[in-house]
């Protein structure tokens, strides 16, 4: 390897996506001992899971038949308990160039350096929705995505939207003692049942107030005016939080000279991309096609990271033997 930068990371591999694949791809390397770093660039790890439909019911999950997604990626991020992988989120990855025998990228957080890269970016990198609310230029402290809830404690906070991230943002600021106002559109909001059920205690019991349906007029400096019932309500408000769900968005890692084809990277056996040392799992692999199944990426993302962990430790069999004969 080449000089390290400062502020350089450096990890035998290095995951991009902390979705299924990615963190099923963490695991097995991890599992073999090696250093790694997975790259999310959400506020949270589970990918698709959590961000899109965390309130859903999966069925083709071994093991959890009609486990809710967001349950499926918090069992994923329990099986990397003990192991030596480091999930850093919001973290985009930008830029890939060679490193000596490995490679670098360059993310908005800085340098990672390692001996091989595992592409797990799915979709894309799901980044939230703009804040498409009227006077949102007006206000100093708006956001669209998960904040950490012990930054807002004793804050008066706006919630805009009725996405499950909304729900839970509300009951986390809640336990941070801040001053929650929780707003939709529509009169139902997304969630999984439990989750629900508290707001709705947290509601009747007067720690949080819910306005819903109700029609968000404007911003200003100090806050919002809401219309519901026919009347208009203004909210006081320190920060808003604005959260409309999330958008795919590919194009900080096609740049990467990969051969693309659309929205795949061709790969071969192993799940090796025409750069030595890079592999692709998931979604982003032209060999699963159309099927953008979890299972798939589960048998892709163990393949491709043990084939890894050979690249980069060449005493390390690309054959991991079984885990019921290892501890």
């Amino acid at each position: 390897m080449t000089p390290q930068r400062p502020n350089t990371l450096h990890s035998d591999i290095l995951v991009i996506g902390a979705g299924p694949a990615g963190l099923h791809a963490a695991f097995y390397a991890g599992w073999r001992g090696l250093r790694v770093r997975v790259l999310e660039a959400r506020g949270e790890a589970g990918g698709q899971l959590s961000a899109l439909y965390p309130d859903k019911r999966v069925y083709d999950v071994p093991g959890l038949p009609g486990a809710r997604a967001a349950e499926v990626a918090a069992h994923l991020l329990r099986q990397l308990d003990g192991l030596p992988v480091d999930v850093r989120v919001n973290t985009v990855a930008r830029t890939l160039e060679r490193d000596g025998d490995g490679w670098r990228i360059e993310t908005d957080q800085g340098s990672c350096t390692a001996g091989a890269v595992i592409l797990a970016a799915g979709l894309g990198a799901l980044l939230p929705r703009a804040a498409r609310l009227p006077g949102a230029d007006t206000h100093p402290d708006v956001r669209t995505d998960l904040p950490d809830s012990t930054e807002l404690g004793r804050r008066r906070v706006l919630i805009v939207g009725g996405v499950p991230q909304a729900a839970r943002a509300a009951l986390e600021l809640l336990e941070a003692k801040a001053d929650v106002t929780l707003t939709n559109s529509r009169a139902l909001l997304r969630g999984d049942p439990a989750t629900l059920a508290h707001l709705e205690v947290a509601r009747a019991s007067g720690q949080l107030e819910i306005l819903a349906p109700a029609r968000l007029l404007s911003l200003g400096p100090q806050g919002a005016e809401v219309e519901m019932d026919g009347e208009t309500r203004v909210i006081r408000a320190d920060t808003v939080l604005a959260l409309g769900g999330y958008l795919p968005d590919l194009s900080p890692v096609q740049s990467w000279p990969l051969d693309w084809r659309g929205e795949y990277v061709p790969d071969g056996a192993g799940g090796r991309t025409v750069l030595d040392g890079i592999y692709v799992v998931g979604d982003l692999a032209q060999s699963g096609g159309d099927f953008k199944l979890i299972s798939v990426a589960f048998a892709q993302a163990a393949v491709a990271a043990n084939h890894a962990a050979h690249h980069v430790r060449p005493e390390l069999k690309a054959k991991p033997g079984h885990s019921s004969e290892k501890r």
